[in-house]
């Protein structure tokens, strides 16, 4: 077998992996990836306010364009992040902050991202201002 035909066989087979990977497990990868990036993200704005950056803030966003997060610092947009337009959110408070003591500010705050039969949940615990994720029957 030459080398030409080994790299013929080995782009047929990722050609057909690929044709076969369904569009549904794409769309559950990209909830996941989006649900624990926004948790992330809060875990990290939670530290930086607690080291005295106050003007570092979470804030969700629901226009034409889909649902996303913006990460501010500094009154300056560091990064956004798009949840796939089939995907709902919905959330109680849009902007996200904290305390020096890590206390959410204003209280508590619940977001849901739900797609089909997946429903992620991350809440913010008003008094210790834990992140957590719910999926399902099991929090992290």
């Amino acid at each position: 077998m030459t080398l030409v035909e080994l790299v013929i066989t080995i782009s047929i087979i990722l050609l057909i992996t690929t044709l076969c990977f369904p569009k549904d497990k794409i769309e559950k990868y990209q909830v996941n990836s989006f649900t624990k990036q926004l948790c992330s993200d809060i875990r990290y704005v939670r530290n930086i306010n607690m080291m005295g950056n106050t003007n570092a803030y979470v804030y969700l966003n629901k226009n034409d364009e889909g649902s996303s997060f913006t990460l501010n610092e500094n009154k300056e947009d560091i990064k956004q992040v798009y949840l796939p337009k089939v995907c709902k959110i919905e959330y109680t408070r849009s902007m996200i902050k904290f305390k020096a003591d890590g206390t959410p500010y204003p209280s508590g705050t619940t977001i849901k991202i739900i797609y089909k039969d997946i429903k992620k949940e991350i809440t913010i615990v008003p008094i210790s201002g834990r992140v957590l994720i719910k999926e399902g029957k099991y929090e992290k």
